[in-house]
Formats: structure tokens, sequence, C-alpha cells
């Protein structure tokens, strides 16, 4: 039984791969394999220009590809914004949207803290309580928006990405 087994699934094996050699048609675009003739063939329809490409057209709908993409790139590139660059007079508090990023640049300020909680400084890895004077050139995080920001004691230049308000 063992050797009727072993007939039958070598008969199976080369049946299938009978079909699938027969199923394939060489020199074909689904086959790469190609012949020298066809080679030489397309080499003297370019040579003669006699191609069916119109390579003019296809340099144009490639720029005008690069054009869209650069257009999308920035778009992109400006919804996902950057720092934007706000003044806060002394006495005015900026702040922040949940996620907001404030570094101060110039000036002083104090943390206004939430029941919540206050402000996180990342740079220095610590929670700023309300009332704490808040570092320069730290970046200075906004986790909810529910009141918390910078009162401006001498007035301040800062950079923020993401939403804010200046009162």
């Amino acid at each position: 039984m063992n050797k009727k087994l072993k007939i039958a699934l070598t008969v199976a094996v080369l049946s299938v791969t009978s079909l699938y050699a027969t199923d394939i048609k060489i020199g074909t675009e689904s086959d790469p394999l190609v012949t020298k003739s066809y080679v030489d063939k397309k080499i003297a329809d370019i040579a003669a220009g006699g191609t069916d490409v119109d390579f003019d057209a296809v340099i144009a709908a490639q720029e005008k590809l690069i054009i869209e993409l650069s257009n999308k790139v920035a778009a992109l590139e400006e919804a996902q914004g950057g720092y934007k660059i706000a003044t806060v007079q002394a006495g005015q508090t900026i702040l922040g949207k949940q996620g907001s990023e404030i570094i101060i640049r110039s000036g002083e300020g104090t943390i206004v803290a939430s029941a919540g909680g206050g402000v996180q400084d990342v740079t220095d890895g610590v929670d700023l309580a309300g009332g704490t004077k808040a570092p320069n050139n730290n970046l200075l995080i906004v986790p909810r928006e529910d009141g918390r920001g910078i009162l401006a004691t001498r007035t301040m230049v800062v950079m923020v990405r993401g939403g804010y308000t200046i009162l």
C-alpha cells in the first residue's frame, strides 16, 4: 500500500506541474523571460522612433503628479502645524488647550493650575504646581483644557504648538 501511495503522489505532482507549465505563456508580460529576437526588435523600434510610448506625455504627467504631491505635502505640513510665536503682556495669561506645548523664550511667568493639577515640564520631568515660576526654554505641556497655563509677570515671548488663548 505504501508503494501505491508513493506512485499516486508522484503522478499527482507530475500532473499539476505539467498543467502549470502549459498554462504559462512564455514571453508575455506575465512571464518576463524573453527571446533575443524580441529584445532586438524593441531596440530597433526605439532607435527608429517607432515606440508606442509618447515620452513627452509621460514626462508631462509625471511633472503634474509631482506638483500635486508637493501641494499635498505642503498642506499636510501646514495642518500638522509648527510652533507659533506669541507675545503675552505682563498681567495676561496664556491658557493652553489639551496637549498644547509652550516654550517660554523670554520674560517671566508663573504657572496657572486647575483642580486637576499643574503643567508638565517635560524637560525637567516634573509637574509644575500653580504659583510656581515657569522655567524659560523648557518644554511645558498642558495636559487638559481646564484653565491651565502661564500668567506673565513680565512680558513673555513664547513658542506655542497647539491651541491656546491669551486673556
